[in-house]
């Protein structure tokens, strides 16, 4: 004898489930509070970057420093956690600087790197036109 399936079990399942990751934060998304949290992620024995001169964009996703050499590296977020990597010349694809909205700049960074490829800063136009200038001159 064949049991009827009712289709709102499997539905009420879904919702259940996404109910449960929405209430225990699955959906967070990480954020630099400003300047120290990023400077503190790449002093980290991992990145050993020593910190000289950092931005972080207004929205908090992304933050870029360089270090007394002229090396460069970027924090960003990475789901619900941030995650740091130096950027080394060979692997930058293309900077472009553009308009954005609330006066400020955007700098948009394309690497070829495998897992997160590209950058994107908003920024006041003079640094972003600083860092735009950083990247191109960077050391080897």
């Amino acid at each position: 004898m064949a049991l009827p399936l009712d289709p709102t079990v499997p539905l009420a399942g879904i919702l259940l489930i996404l109910l449960l990751v929405w209430l225990t934060g699955g959906s967070r998304h990480a954020r630099l509070a400003g300047g120290h949290d990023a400077a503190a992620l790449l002093a980290a024995p991992e990145t050993g970057f020593t910190t000289s001169d950092i931005a972080v964009s207004a929205d908090g996703d992304c933050a870029i420093a360089r270090d007394p050499a002229g090396h460069v590296a970027v924090v960003f977020a990475s789901g619900a956690k941030l995650a740091a990597r130096r950027l080394r010349p060979a692997e930058i694809v293309a900077v472009t600087l553009s308009a954005g909205e609330d006066g400020h700049a955007v700098l948009a960074i394309r690497t070829t790197a495998f897992t997160h490829p590209d950058f994107t800063l908003r920024l006041a136009r003079t640094a972003a036109e600083d860092w735009q200038r950083h990247l191109a001159e960077m050391p080897a």
